[in-house]
């Protein structure tokens, strides 16, 4: 048997579709021909700042062994025809497979720059010749881009896993109980993850698009995810769900350090500096930032929605020693490139200090001012000094990560209760219940 790699990406619109949910449809149907999977199916997040992704930049591969390649790319290729929007002209599909038992050096490369930087369609077609790998695209065919990074994205550090059950009907408002979604994120305790927001009790395991899904559960093995399905209480029909193996929560994006000497659009990654002037809160409640690092100083903007980020940010102080992480926003006519923060990591804080009119060491009673430059004098006991006092002032906040409120995470976003708790384990085969159509 062969080994095979299908990868898709741009299958969905603001009008409808899923990408992982069409890679459902095709799993259903080659399931039933002679293959045996190698993986779950894989769901990578791309880089998160490129202004024409999909909703979620979401590109996936199943990975699987079959004799017969042909036939499983011609299922795919059918099914991506009937039920991508591009069939409506709103979707610039992708589908490519790769016979291979080893992923290539450049297709793994060429992944990893799907994940912080932009990558040109013309740089997917050398790759794709040189290999001699099939492919079908519709529209601009940009989707092949995902559907090769997809492919080119094993999984082999850290990893989680997403459960994602699709509603029968895409109309209304996502049939899940509220107090169940409570329950089970009490119940399932660092299996899962941002299952919902308690600054606002905002679901975070349901979407609000047109989409199909109905719920998508995050955790850190496949058996916490099924459980935590089986706790919700439904007052919908689930028409399947499937178990993805993903990158999801574990800021896979932003491993690379950015060169303020090199800054391109749409860069993600991360780069160390010090604060360089106090913090700007402008309308709206945006925090602008000025860091220097090597001499160079880079702006970065702290989105009001982030809540807690932007509190923290306020009160970060000049001298501050901070890691900042993000993506660089395009360069306009009004300003420069900015870094859209996405975290804040406090390194080291300076120690703020306060003048105060000193003590008589006599009646300990505070001394009054006698005139600018002249000293102190106490009243009572007409005692002069001409030191003032220097008193430390303690810091509202402290060193450590600091992270938007969960509903203003990214897919990518490592929670703060992955920290310490990821997952290396390379055991990829399916077992349990994996996926299912009702």
């Amino acid at each position: 048997m062969i080994s095979v790699h299908l990868g898709l990406d741009d299958t969905d619109s603001n009008e409808g579709m899923c990408t992982t949910y069409l890679t459902t449809i095709i799993l259903q149907r080659i399931l039933k021909e002679k293959i045996s999977m190698i993986d779950y199916p894989n769901l990578i997040r791309l880089n998160p700042n490129i202004p024409w992704k999909t909703r979620g930049n979401a590109a996936l591969c199943l990975r699987l062994r079959t004799d017969n390649p042909n036939k499983i790319f011609k299922i795919a290729k059918n099914s991506l025809i009937k039920y991508s929007e591009s069939r409506k002209g709103k979707a610039n599909s992708g589908l490519i497979m790769l016979c291979s038992e080893q992923i290539p050096t450049e297709i793994k490369n060429f992944s990893k720059r799907c994940l912080y930087e932009s990558v040109k369609i013309s740089e997917l077609k050398k790759i794709i010749k040189s290999h001699q790998i099939e492919y079908f695209g519709q529209g601009t065919k940009r989707g092949l881009i995902g559907a090769l990074a997809a492919i080119g994205n094993t999984l082999s550090s850290d990893h989680t896993y997403e459960l994602i059950g699709y509603r029968k009907n895409n109309n209304g408002e996502r049939g899940v109980s509220l107090t169940s979604v409570i329950k089970m994120d009490n119940c399932t305790g660092l299996s899962t993850f941002n299952n919902i927001d308690y600054n606002n009790y905002r679901v975070l395991i349901t979407p609000h698009g047109k989409d199909p899904i109905c719920f998508a559960i995050r955790g850190n093995n496949s058996s916490g995810v099924y459980k935590a399905m089986t706790m919700l209480e439904l007052y919908e029909p689930i028409e399947r769900f499937a178990i993805f193996r993903t990158n999801q929560g574990t800021n896979e994006h932003l491993k690379n350090e950015l060169n303020l000497n090199q800054l391109k659009s749409f860069q993600s990654g991360y780069t160390n500096g010090i604060i360089n002037k106090k913090p700007i809160t402008k309308r709206g409640g945006h925090v602008f930032l000025e860091i220097k690092s090597k001499n160079i100083i880079m702006n970065c903007a702290v989105y009001s929605p982030s809540i807690t980020l932007k509190k923290t940010a306020r009160k970060l102080e000049k001298g501050d020693s901070i890691e900042i992480g993000g993506g660089i926003r395009k360069k306009s006519k009004k300003y420069n490139r900015i870094l859209n923060v996405e975290y804040i990591k406090i390194n080291n804080l300076v120690q703020k200090t306060k003048i105060k009119n000193p003590i008589c060491k006599k009646c300990k009673k505070t001394m009054k001012s006698i005139g600018q430059e002249k000293g102190f004098r106490c009243k009572k006991c007409s005692v002069k000094t001409k030191k003032s006092e220097i008193h430390a002032i303690k810091r509202e906040i402290k060193t450590g990560l600091y992270l938007p409120i969960p509903s203003s995470q990214r897919h990518l976003t490592k929670p703060n209760n992955r920290y310490g708790k990821e997952n290396y384990k390379t055991k990829n085969k399916p077992k349990g219940t994996w996926f299912k159509v009702f």
